[in-house]
């Protein structure tokens, strides 16, 4: 009997200790390394950088939205006609956000997320990829705050506060309209259009 114990007290701390490596799970390869510029096609640089699926099944959601926010090869919009064409490209590519759009709770924790993000962090003295990668960082959650899916996992409450969210960062964008093109406001509107399009239907 105290055998039993003492292994049911070793594979409790285990497997406590698996969840909370696998809640730090990061990107094995990222832009910059050596590796990452030997890439040959976008598909091995995709492969790359799934998310096994032993971790995968252990992230909470929380950890998964950081972790999909987090995505080295993120879409660039500028190669797209449309917002919507930039998200499937990565949706298409990575199981994290496949994930992501399972979880019930997936809305609340990308709304808590957006609502933290400020541009008052922005600093002119970044180098211009720095820079770039602030303004990429806004229009890449807000592709994803768009999505059908995000906004019916939200309660009225919910998207009532996305939407807000939502206009409080136009004004920011508008007040510093140098850094923020009409490309990235024209995101904005488009996750307010989604969220009242759902609201009408």
């Amino acid at each position: 009997m105290r055998q039993l114990f003492f292994l049911f007290i070793i594979l409790f701390f285990s497997f406590v200790a698996y969840g909370q490596d696998s809640s730090k799970w990061d990107y094995p390869l990222k832009p910059g390394t050596e590796r990452w510029q030997n890439f040959k096609s976008m598909d091995a640089m995709y492969q790359a950088c799934q998310i096994p699926d032993d971790v995968l099944n252990q992230l909470d959601t929380e950890s998964l939205v950081d972790i999909c926010l987090r995505f080295p090869a993120k879409p660039l919009f500028i190669l797209f006609n449309t917002p919507q064409q930039a998200f499937m490209e990565y949706y298409m590519n990575f199981n994290g956000i496949r994930e992501l759009f399972l979880r019930k709770d997936a809305g609340m924790c990308l709304l808590n997320k957006y609502a933290s993000m400020t541009i008052a962090d922005f600093n002119s003295l970044w180098p211009l990829h720095r820079q770039g990668q602030f303004i990429s960082e806004y229009k890449f959650i807000e592709a994803i705050l768009s999505q059908p899916q995000v906004i019916a996992s939200l309660d009225e409450n919910g998207r009532k506060e996305l939407l807000r969210e939502t206009i409080r960062k136009i004004d920011e964008k508008l007040s510093m309209r140098d850094l923020f093109s009409g490309f990235s406001l024209e995101i904005n509107l488009w996750v307010a259009g989604k969220i009242l399009y759902s609201e009408n239907r």
